[in-house]
């Protein structure tokens, strides 16, 4: 699991966080004390993190949705600071850690959000930083938008000149936007990627972050959180979500989440994961998964985990993850499932044999018809043509669609051989 010393590494890696200021207060101010202390485990994990312990909870941004939009500030002594929207207080402090507490204003028209980010920012030494209610009559050398309000609303609270940064809307709405005022005149700017992370003529040939990408994944991300689907992949991760934790511990019928609020944080953890899985970003889901797993143990999220290391290569580290899972639930099939194929993929097939079985005679299996089919795979390559045939049978019982199954039954039926 990420420590904060990981995650700054890997911001700097991705080319986010490019100035030592922004990396001096990373690594002084303390993501915990912005986080409901039941969800402490979450601390410095790349995604948005709830603020509060309560169902659907508000969200306050990624580290590297965050980092990106501070950036883009171009942070520097003496200026004065608007935040509009507190997320928390997090990102109040970490400005006011470079430029000074007292340089900074946090404007917060919510008053649950407001006063709780008043009482975290004073338990974590950042009470000189002003947190309103509504706009004051003044005026900044930045504003930094991060709540729902229309940014050009508040060029009359910049200097000229200064300038703001917020998320786009409409079509701009997976790109970082910049209005400068300056002279009287505004110009408005888009960002759809982060600045190049180089100086032209550097031998690192890392691509810029692209935004629309990142945006994209934000929001599946928060919206795992906050409990909203407002589209087909919401929805879809959602579904995945209640199927694999149907009839086990963390099925939401199992526990009340309003009295047990870390196992509902679990599984948004392992939904946020297999989001991540989902995009390729095999690193930070094994680190929520993890998260998940230190929220309240499962065995789902151990066997989602292993699975993150198989995409790796990492099959001996997929192995004994799956064995934790079976050791937190016994009943839960996919774990002997997964072990046997990845000792399949290890060629030890006299020992994936038996982890199989297991898996076939598990009391909670969605997907039997796995364990049939890898079985199948077993006897093929070690040339037992009838009993690859009656695994394969038993698999199309389960599930006569599962097309993997149809198409090596009809390699042994026609004599076409077969290929792992």
């Amino acid at each position: 699991m990420w420590a904060r010393q990981d995650l700054v590494a890997e911001l700097k890696g991705l080319g986010l966080l490019r100035t030592d200021g922004l990396e001096r207060s990373f690594l002084r101010v303390r993501q915990e004390s912005f986080l409901p202390e039941l969800f402490g485990p979450l601390a410095y994990a790349d995604m948005p993190l709830p603020l509060h312990a309560a169902a659907n909870p508000a969200t306050m941004p990624s580290a590297r949705c965050l980092i990106a939009a501070l950036d883009l500030l171009d942070l520097e002594d003496g200026l004065r600071i608007l935040v509009a929207g507190c997320r928390g207080g997090y990102p109040g402090a970490l400005l006011a850690e470079v430029v000074g507490p007292e340089r900074v204003v946090v404007v917060e028209t919510d008053p649950e959000r407001r006063n709780r980010t008043i009482e975290r920012m004073r338990a974590a030494g950042f009470d000189r930083v002003r947190v309103l209610p509504s706009m004051p009559d003044e005026t900044f050398d930045r504003i930094l938008v991060l709540d729902a309000t229309p940014p050009r609303h508040l060029l009359s609270r910049l200097a000229d000149p200064g300038f703001l940064i917020a998320r786009g809307r409409g079509v701009h709405d997976l790109a970082f936007v910049k209005l400068i005022r300056n002279s009287g005149e505004t110009l408005q700017i888009t960002f759809n990627e982060a600045p190049s992370p180089v100086v032209e003529g550097s031998p690192d040939d890392r691509s810029p972050v692209d935004f629309g990408r990142l945006f994209a994944v934000e929001d599946l991300l928060a919206h795992a959180w906050e409990g909203r689907v407002t589209g087909h992949y919401d929805q879809h991760f959602r579904d995945v979500v209640v199927d694999t934790f149907a009839g086990g511990p963390l099925d939401l019928n199992a526990f009340d989440p309003a009295q047990e609020p870390c196992k509902d944080a679990a599984r948004r953890a392992f939904q946020a994961a297999y989001i991540l899985q989902s995009a390729g970003e095999l690193e930070r889901a094994a680190d929520a998964y993890e998260r998940s797993i230190r929220l309240a143990p499962s065995g789902e999220a151990h066997t989602f985990h292993a699975w993150t290391f198989s995409f790796m290569g990492r099959y001996d580290d997929a192995i004994e993850e799956c064995k934790k899972a079976i050791a937190v639930d016994p009943s839960f099939g996919n774990p002997y499932n997964d072990i046997g194929a990845y000792l399949i993929e290890l060629d030890r097939l006299d020992d994936a044999i038996p982890w199989l079985e297991q898996a076939i005679s598990a009391p909670r299996y969605c997907c039997y018809f796995y364990a049939h089919t890898n079985l199948a795979r077993v006897y093929l390559q070690k040339g037992m043509r009838e009993k690859a045939r009656k695994s394969l049978l038993a698999a199309l019982r389960v599930n006569p669609e599962y097309e993997p199954a149809q198409e090596l039954l009809r390699r042994i039926d026609g004599s076409a051989g077969y290929f792992a």
